[in-house]
């Protein structure tokens, strides 16, 4: 079981982070050329919206996957705060790119 959630913790904060420092740089680029195009700064918000909720989610299992491998006593609370954060990450992704 232990050996699951830590496949889990780390594959899930992986993608996330990754997603939120890829979304980073696209973030910078657009500050570089909104002037270019009169629909960048309306999507800029969007962006940066996401890139925070990846972002979090990403945080919150890496900080859950840290604490089961040190067998910290917060490792569940942990643990239980990153899984219930995927549903209303999940729904606000959904509103924003609707």
């Amino acid at each position: 079981m232990r050996s699951l959630l830590l496949i889990a913790d780390g594959a899930i904060a992986a993608l996330s982070l990754t997603m939120a420092l890829v979304q980073a740089v696209v973030c910078v680029l657009y500050t570089f050329v909104l002037d270019m195009s009169p629909s960048l700064p309306k999507q800029l918000p969007t962006l940066v919206a996401s890139t925070l909720i990846f972002a979090v989610v990403g945080t919150l299992f890496l900080l859950a996957l840290l604490r089961m491998i040190h067998r910290r006593p917060s490792r569940w609370w942990l643990q239980g705060a990153a899984v219930l954060s995927l549903m209303p990450a999940a729904l606000v992704l959904i509103q924003l790119m609707t």
